[in-house]
């Protein structure tokens, strides 16, 4: 049960509550696609929203900066599309 003296983080953007939880960014840095995975984060149960600790956000700038000398785990193929693939 939780006390009246604690409060919740709530979300920035749509004052949703925030629950520990997993999840992955993608970036598009110099022409190619960077995803980290499995980053711890406070999510939004509501938007989705996610927020970092300052640890886990150094992290992301550190493989963002190494990225070129850094083994990946794995490579994606992903399908690219444009607007014109779309008949007006």
């Amino acid at each position: 049960m939780q006390s009246s003296n604690e409060t919740k983080d709530l979300c920035d953007f749509c004052s949703g509550e925030l629950h520990p939880g997993i999840t992955e960014l993608e970036f598009h840095v110099e022409s190619q696609w960077v995803i980290c995975e499995n980053l711890p984060a406070q999510i939004c149960g509501q938007c989705g929203e996610a927020y970092f600790s300052a640890q886990v956000s150094h992290q992301i700038d550190e493989i963002l900066a190494r990225r070129k000398q850094l083994q990946p785990l794995r490579y994606e193929t992903v399908p690219v599309f444009s607007p014109e693939l779309i008949a007006a």
